[in-house]
């Protein structure tokens, strides 16, 4: 397995997104690098974010639950981690998350989210289960065995030298490839053990025999000598094999490395395909999005235009009932001039009657002043000729 990239969020002191590509060529090229900072910088929390993203748990605090994360952020809503690998089944990448209610900080956990998908973004599985079990089979190894090899947790180091032989062997020989060389060291045992048995046959055979002469000796001593050689050049032989061994396991993954590339540029030449209508009309957005400040006076000048249109239309559809109108109301004018210059004759015929009966109205008033007067002063008469009648009669 090989880590190709990390991204992650909101972990422990590093709040907000961050993003390691293990591609770049400052990783590549030296293929070897420290992670360094003082103390409670994060150092540790990069590790424990490819934990979560590949087992959803860490060295340090175990499962992540729905009533416990102590790995987000204060203050923080939610948090994730993603890493991508590569493996000789492909590439891939998982993706851990958890979130709280509604993202805000210090509502209650919500339950976590563990996700499997292939180089092309397809998603394999979305059960925690499943995930974590899909992952251990590409990976090779579960998270016990991955905290005690790949990654050894603050302190974990002494633990995986101090573990039994056959513990360590197992992981050892996954990490370095070298499993064909145990199955060299298991022939080559089962070899030199079924030699042994027959040279302590031929040992119980010399016993049983009687002493040899120095011709015999010599000759035995010689036969002995070659077998010598022969294992000699079957030891180099063997070594020789091996080298070709490591030579074709380097061929074939760089075959299937370049197989891999080869995949990769097809797929990226099918999507340059699939994205060559959506480049132009791209490329065409863009042109009329630099034209926008010019053509937003012409449309509102257009729609300007069009609305006045309408509203002449309108008009002009009113216009013959507004003629039709203006003529009846041309007409009732005329009957109406005609009516005013006939009253107008009729009041200057009329004009000295009118004084005359002004002038009558006024000498009315006058005499209706006198009246009332000699009705008040008849009145203070009568009351004198009451009171002369009272005082004749007393």
């Amino acid at each position: 397995m090989k880590i190709l990239g990390l991204r992650f969020a909101n972990l422990n002191s590093l709040e907000g997104e961050w993003e390691i590509d293990f591609t770049r060529p400052e990783y590549a090229s030296d293929g070897i690098f420290a992670i360094i900072g003082p103390t409670g910088s994060g150092k540790s929390t990069i590790l424990d974010a490819l934990c979560l993203a590949l087992y959803g748990q860490t060295p340090r605090l175990g499962k992540i639950t729905r009533s416990s994360n102590e790995l987000m952020s204060r203050h923080a809503g939610e948090c994730f981690a993603e890493a991508t690998f590569s493996t000789g089944k492909g590439v891939f990448r998982c993706h851990w998350s958890q979130h709280r209610a509604r993202h805000r900080a210090g509502a209650e956990l919500q339950t976590q989210k563990h996700e499997l998908s292939d180089a092309g973004g397809r998603i394999l599985h979305t059960k925690l289960l499943d995930t974590l079990a899909a992952i251990e089979e590409l990976v090779g190894m579960d998270f016990d065995r991955f905290t005690r090899s790949m990654l050894l947790a603050q302190g974990g180091f002494a633990a995986f030298l101090q573990a039994d032989p056959d513990r360590r062997a197992p992981v050892l020989e996954q990490i370095t490839g070298t499993e064909v060389y145990s199955t060299i060291s298991m022939r080559v045992h089962e070899r030199q053990r079924a030699e042994r048995s027959k040279l302590e046959l031929l040992r119980a055979e010399t016993d049983s025999l009687r002493g040899l002469d120095p011709d015999t000796l010599a000759a035995m001593q010689e036969q002995l000598d070659q077998l010598v050689e022969q294992e000699r050049v079957a030891r180099a032989g063997l070594e020789s094999a091996s080298a070709e061994l490591r030579w074709h396991e380097t061929i074939a993954g760089l075959q299937a490395e370049l197989a891999r590339i080869d995949r990769g540029l097809e797929e990226l030449a099918a999507e340059r395909e699939a994205f060559a209508p959506m480049e132009e009309r791209l490329m065409l957005a863009q042109r009329a999005a630099s034209l926008d400040h010019r053509f937003a006076p012409l449309e509102h000048q257009r729609n300007e235009l069009e609305r006045e249109a309408a509203l002449l239309s309108e008009k002009e559809a009113l216009l013959p009932m507004l003629e039709t109108a203006s003529r009846e109301a041309g007409g009732e004018e005329a009957a109406a001039t005609d009516a005013l210059q006939s009253a107008a004759a009729a009041e200057m015929s009329a004009r000295p009657l009118h004084d005359r009966v002004a002038t009558i109205d006024l000498e009315l008033s006058e005499k209706r002043r006198l009246l009332e007067h000699a009705r008040s002063e008849l009145g203070g008469l009568e009351r004198q000729i009451g009171h002369l009648l009272e005082a004749r009669a007393a």
